[in-house]
């Protein structure tokens, strides 16, 4: 129970640490700073902090796909998490990027390549994902088989 108190004060700790940071100290914690500490900030900054959050050699999978869920993301941006293959073998980064209204036809393909046959099939016909996704998931099946 102690633990408990504790992981709370260094959570509100790293929230008062980092609620008056200026841009230029956000993108420093950003592109380096501990994962409860990337997690506070893009929560507190979003748009601001994605792109320095995403050249941080220490991201993981689930915050990427957080990101990637964005539909305000820009276009770079998931051009940059779409041109990223490590990312891109992460099942939770892939429907992330799947279901974002932003995603162009040929950042679709792609991403629709790696899914395995099963994920294909369900892409085609899954309702949280745009009709762009699953009109290319169908012709792909179409074209596959």
């Amino acid at each position: 129970m102690g633990g408990d108190d504790d992981d709370r004060q260094i959570a509100r700790n790293v929230h008062e640490r980092l609620r008056g940071l200026t841009l230029v100290e956000q993108i420093r914690v950003a592109q380096s700073g501990e994962m409860h500490e990337r997690i506070v900030l893009e929560r507190m900054y979003h748009k601001s902090v994605w792109e320095p959050l995403l050249r941080n050699p220490r991201i993981t999978g689930p915050e990427v796909a957080r990101i990637a869920r964005m539909g305000a993301l820009p276009r770079p941006l998931i051009e940059t998490i779409v041109g990223n293959g490590a990312w891109l073998q992460v099942p939770e980064v892939r429907r992330a990027l799947l279901s974002n209204p932003r995603l162009g036809a040929d950042q679709i393909a792609r991403v629709l390549r790696l899914l395995p046959k099963h994920e294909l099939k369900l892409a085609a016909i899954q309702t949280a994902y745009p009709y762009a996704v699953r009109d290319a998931a169908r012709r792909m099946m179409r074209d596959g088989s």
